[in-house]
């Protein structure tokens, strides 16, 4: 492993990891909750966050258990065996993370608490720039063009583009 690799490691292991993260944006949300106490939220809103709360678990149970099945690290920046690319992971890079936000984003409909909404914005951004990004540069350390032609072809987050992939590997797919 090179010093890049190990510092990564370390850094997972030492900071917040995302599962402490969504519930620490769970938790966020409750002030505000109990301010507007009692709740009386609309019935589309409920139905909506219900349909995110759905969305948000089975991405992250999905996504678990190919990475699991692949013999790949659920740990951010662990070493993987192989790209997992079926799955939820044809739709997005990042599938496990996509799930905490709209498990987050689900609270504050769910609640009527719209207020709230501040809470997985942050959290998206918070994964972003924490985890998103560096395991990028992770994979592309350990994996190399294969996994930038795999970037290249592959949203990180639902109809977003893929980010700084050199053209030379966009015309290759």
């Amino acid at each position: 492993m090179t010093s890049n690799e190990d510092r990564l490691e370390n850094r997972a292991h030492r900071g917040l990891l995302p599962p402490r993260l969504l519930l620490f944006s769970l938790l966020a949300q409750i002030p505000l909750i109990f301010l507007r106490w009692p709740l009386r939220p609309a019935m589309a809103p409920v139905l909506a966050g219900s349909a995110l709360l759905l969305a948000g678990v089975t991405l992250n149970l999905w996504a678990d258990r190919l990475f699991h099945r692949r013999g790949a690290g659920v740990c951010p920046f662990s070493r993987v065996a192989a790209l997992v690319r079926e799955g939820p992971f044809r739709f997005t890079r990042n599938p496990m993370y996509l799930g905490m936000v709209l498990v987050s984003a689900a609270a504050p409909l769910l609640t009527g608490v719209y207020l709230d909404l501040w809470a997985p914005a942050a959290l998206a951004i918070w994964l972003h720039f924490g985890f998103v990004l560096p395991e990028e540069r992770f994979l592309r350390e350990q994996w190399g063009a294969e996994y930038l032609l795999y970037a290249s072809t592959h949203p990180r987050w639902i109809g977003l583009p893929g980010g700084d992939v050199p053209a030379t590997v966009r015309r290759r797919a």
